[in-house]
This record gives structure tokens, sequence and C-alpha cells, in this order.
């Protein structure tokens, strides 16, 4: 008789357990880290939507280890404390077991964002044309330079402002448009009237300017400075 009220407490405590545990869930740390990475992913995609998008890879660098068990469906959140896109950038997961909160804790997060760019095939140093041989559009990293890079080969001429590793991302800030006259060539000097008289003579340019700009030129004639303005390739114009 004992030991049938032994054997029917057992079978009780079988039937309980395997009653609380029917609805309970099992989140493994990899189904919890590709949760957390798409939610990354889809924050991220709006972030940069008005830079150009690009293609998109997460890395996690201290992802905690170890399942998560819950009775409900947990709930994964992720929020950032900054506003806008950070390549680098300290979020905290937030685990709620349904409306339940549970824990939460912060994550580190390189986000990186790859696209088809210009960048250096080979050095240029300072002052030297992009071309299409020190130059090419490849697909590379640039998380950390949304905004700032040039995705299509120039068609106006490009100098380097700075030297350029080979490999590196050509910035905006990196280059600027070729001038139309650059400082000591040889450029035509317009002496131009009221009447729209003209006179060209040759002149030297003592200052580099594009169409537009105000720069100084000497006349080689009459060996005199004269305020110009940029009205041509290697054209300065002088109203007189």
């Amino acid at each position: 008789m004992k030991n049938k009220i032994i054997k029917s407490l057992i079978s009780l405590s079988i039937l309980a357990f395997s009653t609380s545990s029917l609805g309970a869930y099992t989140l493994s740390t990899e189904d919890f880290e590709t949760q957390i990475k798409n939610q990354i992913m889809i924050q991220t995609q709006k972030q940069i939507e008005s830079l150009g998008g690009g293609e998109i890879e997460v890395k996690i660098l201290n992802m905690p280890q170890g399942n998560i068990e819950t009775k409900n469906k947990p709930i994964i959140k992720v929020d950032s404390n900054k506003n806008g896109f950070l390549s680098r950038d300290l979020k905290r997961v937030s685990i709620y077991d349904g409306n339940t909160f549970i824990k939460s804790f912060p994550i580190s997060v390189n986000t990186l964002v790859y696209r088809n760019v210009l960048c250096a095939n080979n050095p240029i140093v300072r002052e030297q044309n992009i071309t299409a041989s020190n130059s090419a559009i490849i697909r590379s990293e640039i998380g950390q330079y949304l905004g700032q890079i040039i995705e299509t080969f120039p068609q106006n001429p490009l100098v380097a402002t700075r030297n350029i590793q080979k490999d590196s991302v050509i910035l905006k800030s990196y280059v600027k448009s070729k001038p139309d006259v650059l400082k000591d060539s040889t450029i035509n000097i317009v002496f131009k009237s009221k009447d729209n008289l003209k006179i060209t003579v040759d002149g030297k340019a003592l200052k580099e300017g594009s169409i537009g700009d105000n720069i100084l030129v000497k006349s080689l004639k009459y060996n005199k400075v004269y305020n110009a303005t940029v009205s041509n390739k290697n054209e300065a114009t002088v109203r007189i």
C-alpha cells in the first residue's frame, strides 16, 4: 500500500512538472544573437537610408552566453543611448517574459556598412590629379565615412588636397575640383572694355582659380599685375 502511494506521488509530480513546462520557451544563445543583430540591422537601414544606404554587417563584441528560458515567448528590445547612426556604439538589450521585464545589459556593437566607392588603388600625393590610373570604384567598408564618400568616378577633374594611401577610401575632404587656372601657369589675359572691345595678351596666373573666381594675374607684355576674373580654361578677364 505504501509503495503504491509513493508511486502515485511520483507520477503526480512528473505530471505536474510536465504541465508546468507546457508553453515554456527556451531561446538559445545563437537565436538570441540573431534577434539582436536583426533588430540592429533594421534600425541601421533606416538611419542610413538618407545617406545612400548600403550592405550592413553587425558584430557584437561581448555577447553573453547561455540560453534564455521564459514562460511566455520572450520579447527582445535593443536601444541606443544616442539618436542616429554610430559605427561603434554601446547599446542596451532588454528581455521581457511577455509583458514582464526580466533583465537588461549593455553590448558593444560594431556596425559595418559596405558600398561601392572611389578608392585609391595606388598612393596619391598632394596636388596630384585623381585619374583612372590611381583610383577605382571598389566595394569598401564606409560606416565611419557616411556622407563623405564619392560613389562615382568624377566627371570633372579632381586634385588631391593631401597624401592618400593605397587602398584608402577617397573622401570629399581629400580632394578639390581641379582649378581652371593653375598658379604660375601661362594664361591668356583678356582686356575687355565697356564697349566689348577685347585685347588678348600672354600672362601669368599668380593664383589658382576656377571660373568666376577673382585672381591676380601678371601681363608678360606690360609687366604689370591686374585683378582679373577667371573666364575660361587658362583664361582670365580684366575689365577696363
